[in-house]
């Protein structure tokens, strides 16, 4: 990997996170168009407040409506790939709320 890369990669992800705000707000705006009864959530260590700008900005999106490969696809076409990691379950599925500390994400229009 060249260094050049490295720097840029870098700075991305340092723009990431000093404005994380708003690309959580963004990105919670992108899945509310697809299914206005999510719920979205910043979870993991960002969350937690434990995070390096190396660390994954983990999201939650909680959907009966939204299959995950259509969610993600949404979110990687409005530029929403890597820092994120995100994480489509359903209702009855979702196991989040007993193992991890989760913050509702509202969205920025």
């Amino acid at each position: 990997m060249s260094e050049g890369f490295r720097l840029r990669e870098a700075r991305r992800r340092g723009e990431v996170f000093e404005n994380l705000d708003t690309y959580l707000g963004r990105l919670a705006a992108v899945v509310k168009r697809l299914d206005p009864s999510s719920e979205v959530y910043l979870f993991g260590s960002v969350a937690e407040g434990r995070y390096l700008y190396s660390s994954d900005v983990d999201v939650l999106v909680v959907s009966d409506v939204l299959k995950p490969g259509e969610a993600l696809a949404a979110l990687w076409a409005e530029g929403f790939g890597d820092p994120f990691e995100i994480h489509v379950v359903e209702r009855a599925a979702e196991v989040y709320r007993r193992r991890a500390r989760l913050i509702p994400i509202t969205s920025k229009r």
